[in-house]
């Protein structure tokens, strides 16, 4: 069993140890400084995908591991993350707590949905090429810029999406400085394309390619 889960156990440590550097060693705060910040908080998230993907199905599905598994991420969302958003929620609403509070709430949530689909599929008997695709390709998503552009398109409070983006940090420091409303656009749909490249592009066409680099 520890053979056949070698990169699962190894990576899953990884992934575990990095969450802890991201929440317990550096700025747990909104504002996102820099490039290497942004990446390193990317890395916890990717070495869980990579956990998922080599998880030994055949091993998985002799201990039934569904069952103990899928019931455990569900309540993981039930007792946590739904709870845990309300009160944030409540909180700001009572002037106790702030925004920030309930952005860092979300920024956890998503990475922990994004592996939890992914651990039903890989269960479930999906395969792992079918894991880092569909893992990388939302993780893409996730930080593409999507989010923030229906955020302001549902805001009633703005007249028109804002000219300058100078919230979306993670979008300011792959670029180098707040992106102009045109600017983000641009950005989404490069960041869309590449993940639907890497959810369609053909493992042929892809082996084609590498052979030809080697000749």
């Amino acid at each position: 069993m520890i053979r056949a889960n070698r990169v699962t156990l190894l990576a899953g440590a990884l992934a575990v140890a990095l969450a802890g550097v991201v929440r317990f060693v550096l700025p747990y705060e909104q504002e996102i400084t820099s490039l290497w910040g942004f990446l390193v908080k990317l890395t916890p998230q990717l070495a869980a995908i990579v956990a998922i993907a080599w998880l030994d199905v055949e091993w998985a599905r002799r201990l039934r591991l569904h069952l103990v598994a899928i019931p455990a991420v569900f309540l993981a969302f039930l007792l946590y993350f739904v709870p845990k958003t309300f009160m944030a929620a409540m909180d700001i609403e009572d002037k106790s707590g702030t925004f920030e509070d309930l952005y860092l709430h979300v920024v956890v949530f998503v990475p922990f949905l994004i592996v939890a689909l992914l651990l039903a599929y890989r269960i479930g008997g999906g395969s792992r090429e079918g894991v880092l695709r569909t893992g990388l390709a939302m993780s893409i998503l996730h930080v593409s810029g999507l989010e923030d552009l229906v955020a302001v398109s549902m805001n009633r409070r703005l007249d028109a999406i804002p000219e300058v983006w100078g919230w979306a940090d993670h979008i300011t420091v792959r670029i180098g400085h707040p992106a102009t409303k045109y600017e983000a656009y641009a950005f989404i749909a490069a960041h869309v394309v590449v993940a639907l490249l890497v959810l369609f592009v053909p493992r042929r066409w892809l082996r084609r390619r590498s052979a030809r680099s080697q000749e």
